[in-house]
């Protein structure tokens, strides 16, 4: 962990978007006509697309690098598949360490795709820099988008398939719910968010249409978060949510090993039945 942190310390970070949305809505085609676009602009990419992991066997499809395959022989385009391997919030637990090293490398932009599997996955609100939500037509109502959370989490909502019947329809759920939004926050990320609103966008992602767009409605959203000084903000809170995440996954190693080198101490768990105890004995002791 320690040798990740030497490689990686002193690159400059690169601009992270994250789409984000239900399987079907065609995330994978617009993450691929922007990574078509963005090197038109001389821009190297990375993308890291996150797939599930089959509950049974632990294996994933890993497909989104075969629908982008016309870029791989670009040498400024790393396309990376990861199993999401169980971790609910729509990304990998190693997407965090992999967006420095991509830094690191000189990548100039990275997209996240998440797993898409429905209303859990808002882990990349808290990852990207700019959150895009992807909506179809006849995708359910507008309650469901509630449910979902997405109105929090959208800096951009890019409703696709715009030739189909029931785009109006969606475009007009959407302001409607927007305007109801509240209007100010007391968190840094809450009062980031509230004071952008989010732009509205028609793709047709099949015939590249709408994707220009889509860029710069991200460079308007990052020229905000930097006039505002809330992308700072917004980059201390997640060093400091990383670095909680990386203290509980430390103390969970700690315990589990305790456990398997104290038989003593996990007979006696077993009895008392109740682990608090048990795990602040292990958190004070010494290393």
């Amino acid at each position: 962990m320690r040798a990740l942190e030497q490689s990686v310390r002193g690159g400059a970070a690169p601009g992270v978007v994250g789409f984000t949305g239900a399987p079907g809505t065609g995330k994978s085609t617009l993450v691929d006509g922007l990574v078509s676009w963005l090197r038109k602009q001389e821009s190297s990419v990375a993308v890291l697309a996150t797939d599930p992991n089959s509950p049974f066997t632990g294996g994933a499809i890993l497909g989104d690098r075969i629908r982008m395959q016309r870029h791989a022989m670009d040498p400024k385009v790393f396309i990376r598949s990861m199993g999401a391997r169980g971790h609910l919030g729509g990304l990998s637990l190693a997407t965090r360490e992999a967006i420095r090293l991509l830094g690191a490398f000189g990548f100039d932009q990275v997209i996240l795709e998440t797993v898409g599997v429905g209303q859990s996955e808002l882990e990349v609100a808290a990852v990207a820099d700019t959150t895009i939500v992807v909506l179809t037509p006849n995708l359910g109502d507008g309650v469901q988008m509630i449910k979902a959370g997405i109105l929090e989490i959208a800096d951009i909502f890019v409703v696709n398939k715009a030739d189909l019947e029931g785009h109006s329809r969606v475009m007009t759920e959407l302001r409607s719910m927007l305007s109801l939004a509240p209007k100010g926050g007391t968190a840094a990320g809450a009062a980031a968010r509230f004071s952008w609103k989010p732009p509205i966008l028609s793709t047709v992602a099949a015939k590249q249409e709408g994707i220009g767009e889509i860029w710069d409605a991200v460079v308007a959203h990052r020229h905000h978060l930097e006039s505002s000084g809330q992308g700072r903000q917004l980059a201390e809170q997640r060093l400091k949510d990383e670095t909680a995440e990386v203290a509980a996954e430390i103390a969970r190693d700690r315990v589990r090993q305790a456990l398997a080198d104290d038989p003593g101490l996990a007979g006696r768990l077993l009895e008392e039945g109740i682990p608090y105890s048990t795990a602040e004995e292990i958190l004070d002791r010494k290393r």
